[in-house]
């Protein structure tokens, strides 16, 4: 979750980081910093970490950074995972946005590049 499975360039010289997830990220507590949201958003991340081990769930994530942050996602199993990373990838390096992947789930743009 942390380094990404793959580090491409497309033909227009953009780099892409290609990342491969089970654990979905809680939405944010909103509120003052306290305590109370402290433990609030550790108790969301708990429980999410408790979903993704009953999950076969994957979330594949293309992110490029610049000249602005874009970030494309799509949803799988682990069964097609790595088939998953293998067409995003190639659809990355010949320089189009793959929508219509084998054995995933396009979900467009994700909330943290919008």
């Amino acid at each position: 979750m942390f380094r990404p499975a793959v580090r491409i360039s497309s033909p227009d010289g953009q780099r892409w980081e290609i990342y491969a997830y089970k654990l979905k990220r809680p939405p944010r507590v909103r509120g003052k910093r306290t305590l109370r949201r402290a433990v609030a958003r550790l108790y969301a991340l708990a429980s999410a970490a408790v979903h993704s081990l009953r999950s076969d769930e994957w979330t594949v994530e293309a992110i490029t950074w610049l000249p602005q942050k874009q970030a494309y996602t799509w949803t799988t199993t682990r069964e097609f995972r790595g088939q998953v990373l293998a067409q995003v990838e190639g659809h990355l390096q010949r320089g189009d946005i793959p929508q219509h992947l084998t054995n995933a789930v396009y979900r467009g743009l994700s909330r943290s590049a919008r």
